[in-house]
């Protein structure tokens, strides 16, 4: 079987490198393109055409399944101050590791080179910290699915975390179902490249002199409707945490995080995904109840529900993700809704992230000059004319009759 040429073009591969670990003899490597995504590079010398690899493929081979239910409004009835929202993966990973079971999940690594953002493998709670909060970039998850599937073969439960795209790639390199293993994939919104991550790092390092020890997208200082950045500076003297710096940046001045929430600086195969929508490849997805006040205001009677604490999604997909939910969603609130309802609010449960126009134009500015040149553009295009007047407007029109306006164009 001919196996040179993995995919046709770079929406076909999702970079989750499940052929790379799959690959019999090591002939594929997962090597970064110029806008630093990565993509597999297979060694003709060493690759026998067995055709594994593609056969390891979760995004062209779409191993997933319709959701179907039940779905929910959830919340972590602990405290979920360094999830993102309210904690349900938390509280579902919290009981796999009490029962002696092993978690995987995207972790902030400190490397030689930088900040990087891998999959690693939790056994206790101070572990699952490190799992918890948004990282909006791709991790390396490919390099963790041995351990996986060695912690499932000696009989041990295991959940694994991930983008769908990851999970759908993990089944592929396990190429059949094990009893053990429970998945639970993200309502994800897309990934920017941990090249341009580390980019970005070095150059807040070099103008603070300073090491970023910390990135917490949408830390809940603010409640949890606002995308408010925590980073976590600390002196290049300090060996320990005690002098560490906290730094609160609104989502619309951080030019990472402001593209990344326009769609602009995502990988080609997430706006095609086939895995926005209710085909799912993980048993149990989890996300934001985004506009739960809206479609189902009832959620939010009783008092078991806060806005400001955050109002998790759960999705249950497979017989196994129920059983799962039973088993280790004791410590989560329920309260259970429709598909329709969390979809209203969440577009990555209609349809892929939409391609902006100008988005080449930035991946063009990586490409030539690095994270500065790309927060250059920025600063020109995004922050001109046209913004400092809606920002003028923001400040004059009251908060009350902007969501009123926001909410007639929801349902336009």
């Amino acid at each position: 079987m001919e196996t040179r040429d993995l995919w046709a073009k770079p929406a076909n591969c999702c970079g989750c490198g499940a052929c790379a670990a799959h690959c019999p003899k090591g002939a594929i490597s997962m090597e970064e393109s110029p806008e630093g995504f990565v993509y597999p590079r297979i060694d003709a010398g060493l690759c026998v055409g067995c055709g594994l690899c593609r056969k390891a493929c979760g995004l062209q081979n779409r191993y997933a399944q319709e959701t179907s239910g039940p779905w929910y409004a959830a919340c972590y009835r602990g405290d979920s101050s360094l999830s993102a929202s309210a904690g349900a993966f938390y509280g579902l990973a919290r009981s796999v590791v009490d029962g002696g079971g092993a978690v995987f999940g995207a972790a902030y690594v400190r490397d030689d080179d930088g900040l990087h953002v891998r999959h690693v493998m939790a056994e206790d709670p101070e572990g699952l910290s490190a799992l918890q909060g948004s990282k909006y970039v791709q991790s390396d998850a490919g390099s963790c699915f041995p351990e996986v599937k060695r912690r499932l073969e000696s009989g041990g439960e295991v959940l694994f975390s991930g983008t769908p795209c990851q999970v759908a790639g993990l089944r592929g390199y396990l190429g059949r179902d094990w009893p053990n293993l429970v998945t639970v994939d993200l309502v994800c919104h897309g990934v920017p490249s941990e090249a341009m991550f580390r980019s970005l790092v070095a150059s807040i390092e070099r103008q603070q002199s300073k090491r970023v020890v910390d990135f917490r997208f949408r830390c809940k200082r603010s409640g949890w409707g606002h995308s408010l950045l925590l980073l976590l500076l600390r002196p290049l003297d300090a060996a320990d945490s005690s002098r560490d710096e906290e730094v609160f940046i609104p989502a619309h001045d951080f030019a990472y995080y402001d593209l990344f929430l326009n769609l602009k600086t995502l990988r080609d195969s997430c706006y095609s995904c086939p895995f926005s929508g209710p085909l799912r490849p993980a048993d149990i997805t989890v996300g934001d109840f985004w506009g739960v006040q809206h479609s189902r205001p009832d959620v939010l009677e009783g008092g078991r529900f806060d806005l400001e604490r955050g109002v998790s999604c759960v999705l249950v997909n497979t017989e196994r993700g129920k059983k799962s939910l039973m088993r280790h969603g004791s410590g989560l609130d329920l309260f259970e809704v429709s598909f329709g309802d969390i979809a209203k609010g969440n577009d990555q449960l209609r349809h892929p992230s939409e391609l902006p126009e100008d988005r080449d134009a930035y991946l063009d500015a990586y490409r030539n000059s690095g994270w500065g040149e790309v927060e250059t553009l920025w600063r020109g295009r995004e922050r001109g004319t046209a913004y400092r007047i809606k920002r003028i407007a923001q400040s004059i029109v009251p908060k009350k009759i902007r969501n009123i306006i926001k909410r007639l164009l929801r349902q336009a």
